[in-house]
């Protein structure tokens, strides 16, 4: 998998001058590409939850973007996997095999809001929480499948969790803000014959269409997930 460093590098190889973007600049858009990215293709991640006796309610990973499964208990054979409802519902008031999201309380500020289906970093601490129906206690895990953001890199050395065949969405965001940082730049001197800003935007959205067209064929050529079974205590 390509580090930050070879990511930088492959990106300078499509710009029309590799000189006039400091590596902050790139390492920046390499990181906005990715954003952008796991908003089409989020990263499939789990997360072991310990639960505790008495505690039904649990914070989901920061980054969580939507929960796909959630295994309890674990280690059973076949796994044994729970089914989402709402809290007041009859299966969970039943303390059947379900779990329920739980959203954050309503006074966290919205210039702070951390809640999950946002695109967060690591260390925001305000998620969603997840509620099991059935009374858990402790020493018992639950599996939680998630879908999150992909890994945004701060050092050269740094993987990128972008599968490979999928690196060339990432590049061509690149090329696009480039594009983007060049028009701005230009429209910010009024003094600048307007031509020349109005070829600068056209070759910007030419560089935009061409992120969305990459992005596009790679969904096509993306498998669609298989259905999965869902095992109760009394099998299927």
């Amino acid at each position: 998998m390509a580090t930050l460093a070879d990511m930088r590098g492959r990106c300078r190889l499509l710009l029309a001058s590799t000189a006039d973007w400091p590596d902050a600049s790139l390492d920046a858009w390499i990181g906005d590409a990715i954003r952008f990215y796991s908003v089409e293709f989020p990263r499939r991640l789990r997360h072991d939850l310990t639960l505790a006796t008495g505690t039904q309610a649990y914070n989901l990973p920061a980054g969580c973007r939507g929960v796909t499964a959630v295994e309890y208990p674990t280690g059973e054979d076949p796994a044994r996997y729970l089914v989402q409802a709402d809290e007041w519902s009859t299966l969970f008031q039943a303390g059947g095999a379900a779990y329920a999201l739980r959203g954050i309380a309503d006074g966290v500020s919205a210039t702070t809001d951390a809640s999950s289906g946002d695109l967060m970093s690591p260390g925001d601490t305000a998620e969603m929480a997840l509620v099991f129906a059935e009374a858990v206690t402790t020493g018992e895990h639950a599996l939680v499948s998630y879908l999150g953001l992909h890994r945004v890199p701060t050092g050269n050395t740094d993987v990128i969790s972008v599968p490979e065949a999928h690196t060339e969405a990432l590049i061509a965001f690149v090329d696009f803000r480039a594009h983007w940082a060049l028009e701005t730049a230009e429209a910010a001197t009024i003094a600048n014959v307007s031509i020349i800003l109005s070829q600068l935007g056209q070759e910007a959205r030419l560089a935009w269409r061409r992120y969305k067209e990459v992005v596009e064929r790679l969904q096509a050529m993306t498998p669609a997930p298989s259905g999965r079974v869902v095992w109760g205590r009394m099998g299927l």
